[in-house]
């Protein structure tokens, strides 16, 4: 059975340029890019060009790019950073629908923090009002999340980022889940701080990269040699740093080629033919303020977990709007915090499309996912809870 996928927010397909790109520093060209010999002169080569491709990727300069392991780490850097840079600041402001590498990092690491968390609207967008309210003489970061990972809402990034800046104060997005999908442009906001992974756009697991402007604080989170400029200590992963690198490259001509409008196209025709089919279907969030290539939809008298279960059975990969532990479920706090019930959030898939995704493999995911609906909706009754079925 061929697999169809559409959760590109989890991670993405390593795209074959990049895999051919790779390639060689997992074979013979493995040097340690700090030694002298050509080898590892080889090696420190493609870091230095992978470094320019995802400083153009970010329209920044190469020296504002550190590459780390992944987005919690960059996540994790940039807000160790701030709570370093002027340590009688001890107030953060964020939002409630962030990931949890920012607030739980905050929490754990540093208890004598004190935690703004700007709300959002049924939208799922701040106010940025409250934002600007919010912000205190002791407030030595805002971060907020450029696009949310579950409904792909985006954040009126520009506009916070010149609010922080007239205050006076850092501000950290989280862009992992934007940077592929949108154009990024950290010329055209006073953002400090700016994280990404790779494996979000077709590079491999275990590689990111945190922008820090020209000027803006930063204070080493892996503490040892002298690598990444003295900003991040560790042999550097030669084969997934050339990865990140190609797979910015290869995301920078896609958008300039209208692949942001491609990618909406393919969005947009899998919502059609399923609203097509199907009653009582709706979209969570606001459509005009969302990712591309996301879909968050709920579906009346259907459990997500049901309907995942039975997309899975037909090879279909996507996810649920709530989250799942060993014998519990949960509605999706991202869903909580826009207002809606749980009956709502229950109920609610996220579909996200990649650029490797084709138009034959959105109309076969429509019919998997309406024929799915349509068997719920026949064993439920009414208002009842999960059929369960068994995998």
């Amino acid at each position: 059975m061929s697999v169809i996928y559409l959760d590109n927010n989890a991670t993405t397909k390593v795209h074959p340029e990049v895999f051919q790109a790779m390639e060689p520093y997992l074979r013979d060209e493995f040097g340690n890019p700090s030694t002298g010999y050509d080898l590892g002169k080889r090696s420190n080569e493609a870091i230095n060009k992978a470094r320019e491709q995802v400083s153009s990727f970010l329209n920044a300069n190469e020296e504002e790019i550190v590459f780390t392991s992944c987005g919690t780490e960059s996540d994790n850097a940039a807000i160790y950073s701030a709570l370093n840079a002027k340590t009688e600041k001890r107030h953060i402001v964020t939002t409630s629908v962030e990931h949890s590498a920012v607030i739980l990092f905050a929490k754990s690491m540093m208890p004598n923090i004190e935690i703004t968390e700007l709300g959002v609207n049924s939208d799922g967008v701040i106010d940025l009002n409250e934002l600007e309210n919010a912000i205190r003489k002791d407030t030595a970061l805002v971060t907020i999340m450029w696009a949310n990972n579950e409904t792909g809402i985006c954040q009126p990034i520009h506009e916070a980022a010149k609010i922080v800046q007239a205050k006076n104060t850092l501000f950290h997005t989280d862009a992992v889940n934007a940077a592929g999908k949108i154009n990024i442009d950290t010329n055209k906001s006073p953002i400090d701080f700016l994280s990404i992974s790779g494996h979000k756009f077709h590079a491999p697991k275990g590689i990111g990269a945190l922008f820090v402007r020209s000027g803006s604080p930063f204070s080493p989170f892996l503490i040892g040699g002298g690598q990444e400029n003295g900003k991040r200590a560790g042999t550097e992963a030669v084969a997934q740093i050339v990865g990140l690198g190609k797979a910015a490259e290869l995301a920078q001509q896609r958008i300039s080629s209208n692949g942001t409008e491609k990618l909406a196209s393919l969005r947009d025709r899998l919502e059609k033919n399923i609203f097509k089919k199907i009653e009582g279907a709706h979209h969570n969030g606001c459509q005009k303020r969302r990712l591309p290539n996301t879909s968050h939809l709920s579906f009346e008298n259907v459990d997500a977990g049901d309907l995942l279960i039975l997309t899975n059975e037909k090879g279909l990969c996507i996810a649920s709007g709530s989250a799942c532990s060993t014998g519990k479920r949960e509605p999706s706090r991202i869903m909580k915090a826009m207002g809606y019930d749980d009956e709502r959030a229950m109920s609610s898939v996220r579909l996200s499309v990649s650029s490797m995704n084709t138009e034959k493999e959105i109309d076969e995911a429509s019919e998997i996912i309406v024929s799915c609906v349509k068997k719920i909706r026949s064993l439920r009754p009414k208002d009842a809870g999960p059929v369960i079925f068994a995998s």
